[in-house]
């Protein structure tokens, strides 16, 4: 949609962004990681990983696309086990999107969508032309590049669930193991709120270095 609307290719979109975002950390002294793959660069992993979890009985395919099932999951595993969560609860949770009548379950996740024909980031699958689910792709990298199980995990608090509850259980579920600690930061806040594309008071490093030194903004965002 943000391609669409900047009249520019998916993926000359993703450039613009991840050129802005490394200019920023360079401009933070931030280290450098030592590999940032791309999920759109590791289809092939993340179809792997789906094929392996519908061989284990752990997700099905309805019209081209894949979901996880959760249950017969949850029946065997300790799902919630991160974020505390009752699975019964799930359904309270559960955001309303696209696709759900498709689903056994509320509570059952995509691993890989069917393309509707307006669709312009798709690739072909054993089920059909479509893309990803948002968990499959951490979870095929992860495992890609740091093996079956690794230290530590990081990411916003937000993300603890669904987000990385259900990396834990698609990696199980595809029979390896995942990240032994978690370590999860806090949000960004501004004049009190969560700083949020959505709120529109996000502040931008280049606006802040014009106020600040990069000394005094690692201090104050590490200081909390």
């Amino acid at each position: 949609a943000k391609a669409i609307l900047e009249k520019l290719e998916p993926m000359e979109l993703v450039q613009k962004y991840t050129n802005l975002f490394h200019w920023a950390m360079l401009e933070l002294n931030c280290v450098e990681p030592s590999i940032e793959p791309t999920a759109t660069g590791h289809i092939v992993e993340q179809l792997n990983m789906i094929e392996k979890i519908i061989a284990a009985g752990y997700a099905y395919e309805v019209n081209g696309s894949v979901y996880f099932d959760v249950k017969k999951y949850a029946a065997t595993h300790d799902y919630g086990k991160l974020s505390g969560r009752i699975i019964d609860d799930l359904l309270e949770t559960t955001r309303d999107l696209d696709g759900q009548e498709e689903k056994r379950d509320k509570a059952d996740f995509a691993l890989w969508k069917s393309a509707a024909p307006e669709h312009i980031m798709r690739w072909k699958s054993p089920w059909g032309e479509g893309y990803p689910g948002w968990h499959i792709e951490c979870s095929a990298m992860a495992h890609a590049y740091l093996g079956a199980e690794f230290d530590i995990h990081g990411g916003g608090l937000d993300l603890i669930f669904p987000h990385h509850e259900n990396e834990i259980a698609q990696s199980e579920a595809a029979g390896y193991g995942f990240a032994k600690r978690w370590l999860h930061n806090a949000w960004v806040t501004a004049s009190g709120e969560k700083m949020s594309k959505s709120l529109g008071n996000s502040l931008q490093v280049a606006e802040l270095l014009k106020n600040v030194r990069v000394i005094e903004l690692r201090w104050y965002l590490g200081s909390a």
